[in-house]
């Protein structure tokens, strides 16, 4: 019998077997059964409490070792994304003092004030982004109940940015290969072609964008400072 169909039914059955207590054929088909249930595992959408207690309540070798498998993984992405946050917190507050040489809050200012005057579908857009961005990289400052507004204020941003997408002519969409612990990424290029990315989680937000076939450009904590460049160069300078 093969290593790792012993190891795939759990110690109890394993011992039987070599006990001659149970045939062959006993084994293989728990095996399978299991390997079946492991393969049809998927932990995508569940947070790191649930798929923790999901490896408390399996007696299944196979679906325990892939839990622990996601479960490590995901620890390393935490790892990545605790210096990404860091990195973004320091942004923030430089953003806030030196953003266009006027600062984020002016800067965010000017642009209500003009989205307000212009029926242009882009500098409502522009503004949406920069409004998203801030909202983002806020809520790294803050924890539980704080960081779980400004995050749903996010998501309400997003969703007001996916009806204006759908007036511009704008490449954009989600995908899930995500590099981090979200469940998608979501992807907007502005009109000179500047990638933008936000991780979600929301399932709302997944069913108003479209699929897009599309890779992170690897650029880590630079989304504010892409839409500040392009204001500077598109609003302010004009």
């Amino acid at each position: 019998m093969e290593t790792a169909i012993l190891e795939g039914v759990g110690k109890k059955l394993k011992n039987d077997w070599l006990n001659g207590k149970v045939s062959d054929e006993t084994v293989i088909n728990r095996y399978k059964k299991n390997k079946k249930e492991a393969d049809a595992l998927s932990l995508y959408g569940y947070t790191q409490w649930e798929i923790r207690m999901m490896l408390k309540d399996s007696y299944n070798p196979l679906v325990k070792k892939k839990i622990e498998e996601a479960l490590e993984n995901r620890k390393e992405r935490n790892n990545v994304s605790k210096k990404q946050n860091e990195t973004s917190i320091m942004k923030l507050k430089s953003f806030k003092k030196d953003a266009c040489g006027i600062g984020l809050r002016k800067v965010i200012s000017n642009m209500k004030k003009l989205s307000k005057q212009s029926h242009n579908y882009e500098v409502k857009a522009i503004l949406l982004l920069l409004e998203t961005e801030y909202a983002n990289l806020s809520a790294k400052l803050h924890y539980g109940w704080h960081r779980r507004k400004i995050y749903e204020r996010k998501t309400k941003l997003l969703l007001r940015l996916s009806e204006i997408l759908n007036k511009v002519e704008w490449k954009y969409g989600v995908n899930c290969e995500t590099g981090k612990n979200a469940n998608y990424l979501v992807y907007v290029y502005m009109p000179d072609g500047v990638q933008l990315t936000w991780h979600c989680n929301e399932y709302n937000i997944y069913t108003e964008y479209p699929y897009i076939d599309a890779h992170w450009d690897g650029q880590v904590a630079m989304t504010m400072e892409k839409i500040l460049n392009y204001i500077n160069k598109t609003y302010l300078q004009s």
